[in-house]
């Protein structure tokens, strides 16, 4: 049964081309990511469950790469089936990190040298070139300020894991406690921001928005 899902997927994905291939590697990763994290543990069908989700997100993930990778795809669906308990946990960590390591990566590359930082590109998007001096300055080090914010969100689970006696407080972070803290430091960021920088039209929450889809979505950041 393993294999023929594998076989049907993998056909399927690597004979789609352009825009509606990516929406199947979309839905196919996202739809993964769901059966996973929300079957419950109760459910008599839990172990095949994890078994297929996590082949659709590796199918996902590894479509149009070397044909040899697609062979991992049977190998942890087995896997997931013989051991779903350890296979929801070690997705959930997987796919928490590499989203943080993405965000970081996005925002650490925009610092090198030729480069304009991302939180200047996003003001930029909004006010228009050139930024006034010090709202330029206060850009880049926004910009170093959300790098450390990363780096941190990273080592949450395992600093909690190594400090917490009991209990698993060292879960709070991936079960929704960094995205509470994100949108907590945006909101303080965002009081900061008009005290710091005056006699200034700052910017709105749907302009934020648009900014950020406009910059989000240009190549030379990916």
């Amino acid at each position: 049964m393993i294999g023929k899902v594998y076989h049907n997927l993998a056909a399927g994905l690597l004979s789609s081309k352009g825009r509606a291939g990516r929406l199947w590697r979309f839905a196919l990763l996202f739809g993964g990511i769901g059966l996973v994290g929300l079957v419950p543990s109760s459910w008599g069908v839990f172990a095949g469950c994890i078994s297929l989700g996590v082949m659709m997100q590796l199918v996902g993930l590894l479509c149009g790469r070397h044909l040899v990778w697609l062979l991992l795809v049977p190998v942890m669906g087995v896997l997931g089936w013989y051991f779903p308990a350890c296979f929801r946990l070690y997705d959930q960590i997987a796919i928490y990190e590499l989203m943080l390591l993405g965000m970081l990566r996005v925002f650490a590359c925009s610092l090198r040298q030729g480069r304009v930082p991302l939180v200047t590109c996003l003001a930029e998007a909004v006010h228009g070139t050139p930024l006034r001096p010090d709202v330029q300055r206060y850009t880049v080090r926004l910009t170093w300020a959300w790098c450390l914010f990363f780096i941190l969100a990273l080592l949450a689970p395992l600093i909690l894991w190594l400090c917490a006696m009991r209990g698993d407080l060292w879960r709070i972070p991936l079960e929704g406690g960094t995205i509470l803290a994100t949108f907590v430091c945006f909101a303080v960021e965002m009081a900061i921001r008009r005290l710091v920088i005056r006699n200034y039209d700052h910017s709105s929450l749907k302009q934020n928005f648009m900014a950020g889809r406009a910059v989000f979505m240009r190549k030379d950041l990916k």
